[in-house]
């Protein structure tokens, strides 16, 4: 039965992707979305309580194991550096997926035309931003990161990764994301990170 649950709520889900694509967010219907899907809107709104929810849900969907697997790569029994690097490589590789763009040019265009943002960022960038943030917390306390705000920090740190490739990929320049063209990008923002945060144990 759970299973059966669980491909319902995704075949709801990427029906709202081809409408959300189709006609944006303010056009889409949840009447069209539960019969593309199959459902019924009683059906669709058990899962989603409105069409807010819905879109963070479908967006933040798109994001797959490939971002999941990048926040498994932060963790303290390996070196800082090593961390951060496999870390960034899996981030950029999950962020410059051709899919993952899609999405995230969709939500830009939803920005101005509804009231959606915060749900999609409570969602998605920020669960992120907080598995880092919590990651340097305890770097801090192992004394491989100086005092710092951790949040901060890993705002930093999420932003440096980005900094090469991300903004000229969403506005539609091709880049190749294949690790080894992905590990200088990924080095130069960790030897950036560390130049400012790491402490001389971390070394």
């Amino acid at each position: 039965m759970r299973k059966k649950t669980e491909e319902k709520r995704q075949s709801i889900i990427d029906a709202a992707l081809e409408v959300f694509r189709e006609v944006g967010f303010e056009q889409a219907s949840m009447a069209e979305i539960a019969a593309r899907s199959g459902a019924s809107k009683a059906t669709l709104y058990s899962y989603f309580e409105s069409k807010d929810v819905l879109f963070a849900e479908t967006m933040t969907s798109r994001a797959g194991t490939e971002i999941r697997d990048a926040f498994d790569q932060l963790t303290l029994d390996v070196p800082l550096r090593d961390a951060l690097v496999s870390f960034g490589q899996h981030y950029l590789a999950a962020v410059l997926q051709p899919s993952f763009l899609a999405t995230r040019r969709l939500c830009f265009q939803e920005v101005d035309r509804s009231n959606v943002g915060r749900t999609l960022y409570e969602a998605g960038p920020r669960r992120g931003l907080m598995h880092v943030r919590d990651f340097l917390a305890g770097a801090i306390e192992a004394r491989t990161v100086r005092r710092c705000d951790p949040e901060v920090a890993a705002r930093h740190l999420l932003a440096l990764l980005e900094a090469e490739l991300v903004e000229i990929a969403t506005l539609g320049y091709e880049v190749k994301a294949t690790r080894a063209k992905l590990l200088p990008v990924v080095t130069r923002a960790v030897e950036v990170f560390l130049a400012a945060y790491a402490t001389p144990h971390a070394q």
